[in-house]
């Protein structure tokens, strides 16, 4: 009998996981100890009510929070999996791989730069995949004409392009990346044809860009987004009409379909969520491929064959019954050495991602992930359950819940789309069409949450859907980060606040999660996430309470010669070990480690704290939902100079300057006054802790003042 070869594998990591394991058990008597000690002597107080005692009640909770949030960790460090695959061992023809639909997302071509966006879907296009079996949609969620007007060059521009990284193997296939230095060794000679062939595809690329800049600079084509208008969709490119024309699978092109869903000033949209469950109808009558790739605008196809390889999961057998989507890392192209703000987010996508893969799977991340359609209507396991009342779920278009039968599913490529079609999807894109569905809720993206995608990826797993993690070595997809701090810190309370407000709601991880199919290591994960907020809390407080404590002549911590004062030195550097060891092994090194513990204090103290702060805020008030800013994906580049030298930039950081400016201060001044008395009295005995604490504060605030001094000077 003939051996099936394997199409994916998994590994958990050795020695590290059993390190991992045995510091946890160590770590937990420590942090029992710490909170024995601190309940213990709170009692000791004959004055409840002294400053003293609040400052031990307040360093209390501070420390509580750490070790909650230290706890709620341990999920994602129990057993972690790394991945490989083999797309060459796919024993399927090309012409039974199961369809993708590939959704593009956009909102803002001030924010987003129309042409980035272009290079996005053209990358998409070029994926090596059937191009019968591959469609490519932009969802425009400005309505602006520009974009539209892009879409349509960019495909005269694609149908030179495919060709050209067909016919040469081209792996770079993004046409921005391959005309940098990303792409020299695609561009590395291989005979004359083609660089002659390279040469006229450059020129093609550079007319192309000139001419949708000018349009939108001119004001020849509107570039402002429309947010009151109706539903407008577009068939760019026919994959039928093209067949007719030409055989040849080197020339052949994918559907390409410009949507812009009904926007109205009355209605709730629900930002992007809305946005893709728009599209998940509107594809679902024109393609319906059984798996959908989503991609940010800013982040373009860099591998060809990534769909092949996230193939190797949905194909096995072993895993594809349950498995409702493989998520790819976010890796950026724009990252310096030194990464000061940490843009990477080191910690999530090689640490926290790896772990929750050796759970029930990673957390769907915005962008980069191959979903299975069906999950997001149904359970694992449960075959068409809701076809019993489909009206009620899914509206009451008779084309789109034909397209929810197994037998009628996908919609082959030989079959036109016609104009019935097209206004059946203008329909399906219009404000209404929800009303009274159960779209939002337990149909397609959840509405509960801004992170729509990150909270969509949580209930499927406490439907009992699971999910895989690919990190390859060469990136998937590249995305472009923010190169200043006003960028990245209004990205972090975006994402802090809306977690937040999760974590706060009736689906949270703690009741919700524990009652529902999700594993009870995988509710940790999702705690850990939902309530990182408390490591900013627990930061707060370590930078104010034994600050004042210097300036007030009280102590918050044991005396030196106090056996439990080498408790907490243990407990301090068994945490940097901790820290350490998830980030140098990981490619990293002492420096970089530095870095990103530097900027993780900094915005434990400014962006993680305001993100929570306006989640509770939201929460008490009833606010929440109601708005959300686009980040604005231009890249400035004087900042980007800047952020390549490892310079700090705070211009324009507002209110974010007033927490960390206060407790740098705070720190400063009390680290001065503490070490004044010592010097006085010679008795550092009772103090030395709050020294240590305050010192620590003010060596960061140090070299961050130095990067503050060298960027006023540049400036």
């Amino acid at each position: 009998m003939k051996k099936t070869m394997e199409l994916n594998k998994s590994t958990v990591p050795q020695p590290i996981t059993t390190i991992y394991r045995l510091h946890m058990f160590i770590h937990s008597i420590i942090m029992v100890a710490l909170v024995y000690y601190r309940v213990s002597n709170l009692f000791k107080f004959e004055n409840i009510l002294s400053l003293q005692a609040l400052a031990w009640v307040l360093i209390t909770f501070g420390e509580f929070s750490f070790i909650l949030k230290w706890f709620f960790g341990q999920g994602t460090r129990w057993r972690p999996v790394e991945r490989d695959v083999f797309p060459e061992n796919i024993t399927c023809k090309d012409s039974d791989l199961p369809p993708i639909d590939v959704m593009v997302f956009t909102a803002n071509p001030k924010k987003e730069p129309i042409v980035d966006v272009m290079n996005t879907v053209i990358s998409a296009m070029a994926l090596d995949y059937p191009t019968d079996k591959l469609a490519v949609y932009l969802a425009d969620d400005g309505g602006c004409p520009l974009s539209l007007y892009a879409m349509e060059e960019a495909c005269v521009f694609a149908k030179l392009w495919l060709p050209f990284c067909r016919k040469y193997g081209i792996k770079t296939r993004c046409p921005k990346a391959f005309f940098s230095p990303l792409g020299d060794d695609d561009r590395v000679l291989k005979n004359d044809d083609f660089d002659a062939e390279m040469k006229e595809i450059k020129l093609k690329y550079e007319e192309f860009q000139q001419k949708v800049e000018r349009a939108g600079e001119s004001g020849k084509i509107n570039g402002n987004v429309v947010p009151d208008r109706a539903s407008f969709i577009k068939v760019i490119n026919d994959r039928k009409t093209e067949s007719e024309k030409s055989a040849d699978d080197l020339t052949k092109m994918p559907l390409l379909v410009y949507v812009s869903r009904e926007r109205r000033f009355n209605r709730l949209h629900h930002f992007k969520g809305g946005s893709a469950n728009a599209l998940l109808r509107v594809s679902g009558i024109m393609s319906n491929a059984p798996y959908i790739l989503v991609l940010d605008c800013d982040f373009f196809c860099h591998d060809p064959i990534s769909a092949r390889k996230a193939m190797c999961f949905h194909l096995d057998p072993k895993l594809s019954s349950d498995l409702a989507y493989v998520q790819f890392p976010q890796v950026f192209y724009n990252v310096s050495k030194s990464d000061i703000y940490d843009v990477k987010i080191r910690q999530a996508y090689k640490t926290i991602w790896h772990g929750m893969d050796g759970i029930q799977g990673p957390v769907l991340s915005g962008t980069g992930y191959f979903l299975k359609r069906k999950a997001l209507y149904t359970s694992p396991g449960v075959k068409e359950e809701y076809l019993s009342s489909p009206e009620k779920h899914f509206g009451r278009s008779k084309k789109f819940l034909a397209s929810l039968e197994e037998k009628n599913g996908y919609v082959k490529a030989e079959k036109v789309i016609s104009e019935d079609i097209v206004e059946e999807a203008k329909t399906l894109a219009t404000c209404a069409y929800e009303d009274g569905t159960h779209w939002g809720q337990e149909i397609g993206y959840s509405y509960d949450c801004h992170l729509e995608s990150t909270f969509t990826g949580y209930l499927l797993h406490c439907k009992g859907w699971t999910s895989t993690y690919l990190y390859p070595d060469r990136p998937s997809f590249l995305g472009c980060a923010p190169v200043d701090m006003q960028g990245f810190s209004s990205q972090l309370i975006k994402w802090v606040a809306a977690l937040t407000q999760a974590g706060l709601s009736h689906l949270n991880p703690i009741t919700y999660g524990l009652s529902s199919r999700m594993k009870t290591l995988q509710c940790m994960c999702y705690a850990y996430l939902m309530y990182f907020t408390l490591y900013s809390w627990g930061m707060v407080l370590y930078a104010s309470v034994p600050s004042i404590g210097l300036l007030f002549g009280f102590q918050v911590y044991p005396e030196v010669h106090d056996p439990w004062f080498a408790v907490y030195v243990i407990a301090f550097i068994s945490t940097i070990l901790e820290n350490m060891s998830e980030s140098i092994p990981e490619g990293g090194s002492v420096k970089s480690w530095w870095m990103e513990y530097r900027a993780l204090m900094m915005m434990g103290v400014s962006a993680i704290w305001l993100g929570g702060l306006k989640a509770i805020i939201d929460k008490i008030i009833g606010t929440q939902g109601e708005k959300l800013y686009l980040s604005d994906k231009a890249i400035d580049k004087e900042k980007l100079k800047k952020y390549e030298k490892g310079k700090f930039d705070f211009q324009g950081i507002g209110i974010l300057a007033v927490p960390l400016i206060a407790f740098s201060v705070l720190n400063l001044v009390g680290f001065i006054v503490g070490a004044n008395h010592v010097f006085i009295t010679m008795n550092y005995a009772g103090v030395l802790g709050q020294l240590l604490v305050s010192s620590f504060f003010v060596f960061v605030v140090v070299t961050v003042v130095i990067d503050v001094v060298s960027f006023l000077k540049v400036s």
